[in-house]
């Protein structure tokens, strides 16, 4: 009897802290390796294909429908393609330069693996996924992208960023 009224009493103050503490809903989905310095971005290819190029300018116009402005220029996000080979991934996305006291990336790099074949669809959703990851969004799955439309999924291949997505950006930058 007395283990299961210190049981009831110990139920009662966690179900009160609980119902005590704000919850706040967010919209994030940090990707925890990219946060970007700032919300003016300068985007610059190195040698693209023609493919790499649909998937930077895609991309980079994804960014665009964001809290994030972008410009052409060499100094926030450098772009690569080539034939990185069976690597299991199609696009990768890191920083190479971080702010002092690493706080954020000053200088983001994403490269697209050119290895396997893709539809110029699957281009511009790379694009758009890799540019996400610039804005520091994360990867999306079934559970959370329940109309799979947002190109942060990784398993299909959506073109743009949802309202999930923009959103996430916005609270993050």
């Amino acid at each position: 009897m007395h283990t299961s009224r210190r049981s009831m009493a110990v139920l009662a103050s966690a179900a009160a802290l609980v119902l005590s503490t704000p919850f706040t809903a967010v919209a994030d989905h940090d990707d925890n390796g990219t946060d970007p310095d700032n919300r003016s971005q300068a985007v610059k290819g190195y040698d693209l294909s023609t493919n790499g190029t649909r998937a930077m300018n895609h991309g980079k116009s994804q960014l665009e429908r964001s809290v994030i402005t972008t410009s052409w220029g060499d100094s926030d996000i450098h772009v690569y393609d080539n034939n990185y080979g069976d690597t299991g991934w199609h696009g990768r996305t890191d920083c190479i330069d971080w702010t002092p006291f690493a706080t954020s990336c000053d200088v983001i790099r994403v490269r697209f693996n050119t290895y396997q074949y893709k539809t110029a669809a699957q281009w511009r959703s790379l694009g758009c996924h890799e540019f996400g990851h610039t804005g520091d969004l994360g990867h999306r799955s079934r559970s959370n992208d329940t109309d799979n439309n947002s190109c942060m999924r990784v398993e299909i291949w959506p073109q743009n960023y949802d309202q999930h997505d923009l959103n996430a950006i916005k609270a993050g930058t």
